[in-house]
C-alpha cells in the first residue's frame, strides 16, 4: 500500500466507534516520547493519568500565572497494530503522534490563553500609546505656542529698543513738521539773538533752513552702539546734530534699554553784516534799532570839499557803521537830520552796504539845478567874452579867488571872434547836496558858434565845470571851482 493510501486511513473518521481499550492497551507506542510546548513541564516530572470512563471535570486553566496551570492529563491509548481503525505502521512514529493526539481528549488551550493576555495587553499599550502621545503633542503645542509668544515679544520689545526708532520720532514729529518752538526748547545750547535783532528772527533763520527741503538723517562718524548720534540733513547739508543715550533707571523687558535724547544741536550761524555810510546828523536803523556810537566804525572828513565851501557853509563829515552776527539779512534804513527818511539812498543787497547824501527836496533841488546851470553859462560867456565882468561877478561870492582867476585867463584874451552863439545840450552829471545850504553840482554844456573866419556850420565849445555852492545872505552863489 502506498504512503498516500495509509494516510487516507490513518485519519480516523469521527462517526466511527472505536475500541479505545484496545488501543490503550497495545504497547507499540509506548516508546514514542510526547512533546509539550511549556518549557517548564515535562511527562517526567509529574503525570496525572486520567481514566477514560472518568467524568468529572477538567480543572480550570488560569491565566495569570504559568505556575497556576494544572497537571496534563495523559491518556494512554493503545492501538492494535493489524486493525484497520488506525493502519499506522510502526516506522512512521510521527503519524502515530498525530493520531493519538486526534483521538485523545484534548487538554485545555494554553496558547489561546497566552493570546488572549497578549491581545489585551496589546490593547491597553495602544490606549496608553495614544494616550501618551496625544499629551504629549498636547504639551508641545501649548510649549510651541507660549515660546512663539515669548520669540514675538521678545522680538518686539528688542526692536523697541533700537535707538533708530526714536530718532525716527525726534525725525517725523519735530523736523519734518518744522516744528522749530519745540526744537529750540530742546536745544543743549540755545542760539541767543543779537541787540538787533529778536528771538523770532533767530527761529525764522532755523525755519528758512527746513522749508522747502529734502529732510533726511544718517549715523554720524561718531556712531557707536553705545552712543548713537546722528546728522540731520537738508538737501544734503547737515543743519543738526542728535547724540541718544542709554536711561540708567529704567529699562524694558529682557533688559533691554531705554533710550533718551541726550544732546540736540541745531547748526545756527549768523553769518549776515552790514555796513553803512552817512553823512554826520544822519541816523542809520537796522530793523527798526537806530544804530548808537558802539557800530561807529569810523568818521570820515570831507576835506577836499570842506574848503570850497568854507568861510560860508558847514560840511558835516560822513561817518560809517557796521554790524555782523545777524541771522536774517538786516533791513536798513537812512534818515536825515529832521527825521524824514532820505531819498538818495545807494544800496547793495548781496553785501548789505548802504549810502546816502544829503537829499533837499524835489523844489529845493530844482531851484540849485537852474542856479548850478545859470552859474556855469554865464562862466562859459564869460570866457568867450560873451558877457561882461558885472554879469559874472553876481554868481560869486564875495571876493572870491576863482572870480579873480577867470578874469585872468589867458585864453579870453586871444579868443576868436564870433557870432550867433547859443548854449545847447545842457546836462547836470553829478549832484550831491551836503546840507540845505551847501551843495556841488557837475554841469555839462555846449556853446554852438559861428566863426567869422569859418564855413556855414557853427564851431561847437564845451564846457565841463564843477562848481560847489553856497547859500549867502539867502541866495545861491559859487564859492568854488573844482578843474
Amino acid at each position: 500500500m502506498t504512503d498516500n493510501k495509509r494516510k487516507k486511513k490513518a485519519a480516523p473518521r469521527p462517526a466511527e466507534k472505536k475500541d479505545y481499550n484496545a488501543i490503550l492497551n497495545d504497547g507499540w507506542a509506548d516508546d514514542v516520547k510526547l512533546h509539550y510546548p511549556e518549557p517548564r513541564r515535562r511527562p517526567e516530572d509529574e503525570m496525572f493519568v486520567r481514566d477514560l470512563d472518568d467524568t468529572s471535570p477538567i480543572p480550570p486553566v488560569s491565566d495569570e500565572d504559568p505556575e497556576d496551570y494544572p497537571t496534563p492529563v495523559v491518556q494512554h491509548i493503545r492501538i492494535h497494530k493489524n486493525t484497520g481503525q488506525n493502519d499506522v505502521p510502526n516506522d512512521r512514529p510521527d503519524e502515530k503522534r498525530r493520531s493519538a493526539r486526534n483521538t485523545a481528549i484534548k487538554r485545555p488551550d494554553r496558547k489561546s490563553g497566552k493570546k488572549r493576555r497578549k491581545k489585551n495587553q496589546v490593547s491597553a499599550f495602544r490606549v496608553f500609546m495614544i494616550l501618551w502621545l496625544g499629551g504629549i503633542a498636547i504639551a508641545m503645542g501649548i510649549g510651541l505656542s507660549h515660546f512663539y509668544d515669548f520669540l514675538c515679544k521678545y522680538e518686539e520689545t528688542y526692536q523697541a529698543s533700537r535707538p533708530i526708532h526714536e530718532m525716527d520720532r525726534l525725525f517725523d514729529t519735530y523736523f519734518r513738521t518744522a516744528d522749530i518752538d519745540s526744537i529750540y526748547n530742546m536745544l543743549s545750547a540755545k542760539p541767543e539773538p543779537g541787540p538787533l535783532e529778536d528771538l523770532d528772527d533767530v527761529k525764522q533763520y532755523m525755519r528758512a533752513l527746513l522749508d522747502g527741503k529734502t529732510l533726511s538723517y544718517k549715523p554720524s562718524e561718531n556712531y557707536t552702539d553705545e552712543l548713537p548720534e546722528y546728522y540731520i540733513e537738508a538737501d544734503g547739508y547737515i543743519i543738526a546734530k542728535a547724540l541718544f543715550r542709554k536711561d540708567p533707571t529704567k529699562s524694558l523687558d529682557y533688559q533691554f534699554p531705554i533710550w533718551y535724547l541726550s544732546e540736540l544741536e541745531y547748526y545756527t550761524q549768523p553769518a549776515e553784516s552790514f555796513r553803512a555810510t552817512v553823512p554826520e546828523g544822519f541816523t542809520v536803523l537796522v530793523n527798526g534799532i537806530p544804530l548808537d556810537e558802539n557800530y561807529l566804525t569810523e568818521t570820515t572828513q570831507v576835506s577836499a570839499e570842506r574848503e570850497f565851501f568854507e568861510p560860508y557853509a558847514e560840511i558835516a563829515d560822513y561817518k560809517s557803521y557796521a554790524g555782523s552776527g545777524l541771522y536774517l539779512p538786516p533791513e536798513v534804513s537812512i534818515l536825515r537830520e529832521d527825521g524824514t527818511p532820505a531819498e538818495n539812498v545807494q544800496a547793495d543787497t548781496q553785501t548789505n552796504t548802504y549810502s546816502a547824501d544829503f537829499t533837499p527836496s524835489p523844489e529845493d533841488r530844482k531851484e540849485m539845478e537852474d542856479f548850478a546851470i545859470s552859474a556855469v553859462t554865464a562862466y562859459a560867456q564869460y570866457i568867450s567874452q560873451d558877457l561882461s565882468d558885472a554879469e559874472l561877478e553876481r554868481y560869486f561870492t564875495p571876493d572870491n579867488i576863482f572870480l579873480y582867476y577867470a578874469k585872468n585867463n589867458f585864453s579870453r584874451t586871444f579868443y576868436t571872434k564870433h557870432s550867433s552863439v547859443t548854449i545847447e545840450n545842457v546836462e547836470i552829471r553829478d549832484f550831491t547836496a551836503y546840507s540845505e545850504d551847501a551843495y556841488y553840482a557837475e554841469v555839462y554844456l555846449e556853446q554852438w558858434m559861428k566863426l567869422s573866419y569859418g564855413g556855414s556850420e557853427p564851431e561847437v565849445v564845451p564846457t565841463d565845470a564843477r562848481f560847489y555852492i553856497v547859500r549867502y545872505n539867502g541866495q545861491w552863489k559859487v564859492n568854488g571851482i573844482k578843474f
